[in-house]
């Protein structure tokens, strides 16, 4: 049997540090550190993040996410994920960042970049942005003649429409390694109607990356939506989730979805598509069905049932969601799935998931959660995760 378990702790404090005290009195500082750790031994890593704000002067900000890693080898694996400033103007929202980041502008692909970033917004609803730098490597080990730049523009008419251009170019060794063009638009031409659009085109492989069109009608109590897709395999992120890790696939996909308030706390989602990669076609259903506890939905639960058959991936599945505020403080959550695959093979006919949450607002400052996953499916015959969360908001003068 093939087992593997490994549990994780986070951290969250909010701190408020000044370089003197003097200083702090005349320039409070606002700073929010979160630490994430997960032990797995022989080799713990974990994230730590970091938000710092001047409250003289809002309109500049620092934020940093750093990876910390401790192997038994001589070498660290630890690296700086971001780190970055940023200056914004809050009448127009334009903005101009320095440092590492993620950039993700219009329909182009994200870039992890050590650089700048500039947005600006003028009268008439123009917005022009672009970016440059060296794309991220790790421990800063630069090639030479590698860089990365590129921009959005975009239009706004009105209330109803909006659309814009991108760009990405990348060179390495002083010769294109990537170039991409992309284009966007959303709109409204009546209260009850919306559509939505992108489209990337990779110059260099001649082909389309990434593309979405929706149409939806919509009132207050229903809506429905069609829709048609296409996404290559690098655009698509790993989820611990069963059906997600099962049930998203690089390929094109045509369908549409139905929602319905039935009542004002009982909601129902219907949606179904078709899709082909290469020579294989196949499809997928769902129906959830979702009911609040309350008023303002703090509280829920909810059943979903889930069949896809497409290719070699054929099978079935329940997953039912809960959110219930026990006491004022104390809430619980849990998410529970159960999937059937037509051929299971040595992993048995049934593969659980589940995921149990609670969490307790000790005081107005301190908040504690804890949660706990457990899996079984395609690659461990048995998988467990445990994470911890604790929280203080601290803030110098007193608020």
């Amino acid at each position: 049997m093939r087992t593997k378990a490994h549990v994780g702790i986070n951290v969250s404090i909010a701190l408020a540090l000044a370089l003197g005290a003097q200083e702090l009195r005349a320039e409070p500082l606002r700073l929010r550190g979160d630490a994430l750790v997960q032990t797995r031994s022989p080799s713990p890593v974990g994230l730590v993040l970091l938000h710092g704000q001047d409250k003289l002067r809002p309109w500049i900000d620092a934020d940093a996410v750093a990876w910390m890693g401790v192997t038994d080898r001589p070498d660290a694996t630890g690296d700086v994920l971001s780190l970055s400033v940023r200056a914004r103007h809050a009448a127009t929202g334009s903005e101009l960042r320095v440092g590492r980041m993620l950039v993700s502008t219009g329909a182009v692909r994200p870039v992890h970049l050590d650089g700048v970033r500039g947005q600006v917004r003028v009268l008439g609803g123009t917005t022009a942005e672009a970016f440059a730098g060296a794309p991220v490597v790790r421990r800063f080990g630069y090639r030479d003649f590698e860089w990365a730049a590129g921009g959005r523009l975009g239009q706004t008419l009105g209330d109803h429409t909006a659309f814009g251009a991108s760009y990405l170019h990348r060179r390495l060794d002083g010769a294109r390694s990537d170039e991409e063009v992309g284009a966007d638009v959303a709109f409204t031409p009546l209260p009850w109607l919306t559509g939505a659009g992108r489209w990337a085109y990779d110059v260099l492989g001649k082909g389309t990356t990434d593309a979405l069109g929706s149409l939806s009608v919509h009132n207050a109590d229903a809506r429905l939506e069609a829709f048609v897709t296409h996404r290559s395999p690098g655009r698509l992120l790993p989820s611990t989730s069963l059906f997600s890790v099962l049930g998203d696939y690089a390929a094109t996909t045509v369908g549409s979805t139905a929602r319905y308030r039935a009542f004002p706390r009982l909601e129902l989602i219907a949606t179904g598509s078709a899709q082909t990669q290469g020579s294989a076609v196949g499809g997928q259903g769902l129906g959830r069905v979702a009911l609040a506890l309350d008023d303002t939905w703090d509280g829920s639960v909810g059943v979903e049932v889930r069949r896809v058959h497409f290719d070699t991936a054929r099978w079935s599945g329940v997953r039912v969601t809960g959110v219930v505020p026990v006491v004022t403080r104390v809430k619980l959550s849990t998410e529970l799935e159960l999937v059937r695959p037509d051929d299971g093979g040595d992993r048995g006919d049934l593969w659980p998931w589940a995921l149990v949450a609670a969490s307790y607002a000790v005081s107005d400052r301190w908040f504690a959660a804890a949660g706990v996953e457990a899996s079984a499916g395609p690659d461990y015959r048995r998988e467990v995760h445990g994470i911890a969360r604790l929280s203080y908001a601290y803030d110098r003068s007193g608020r």
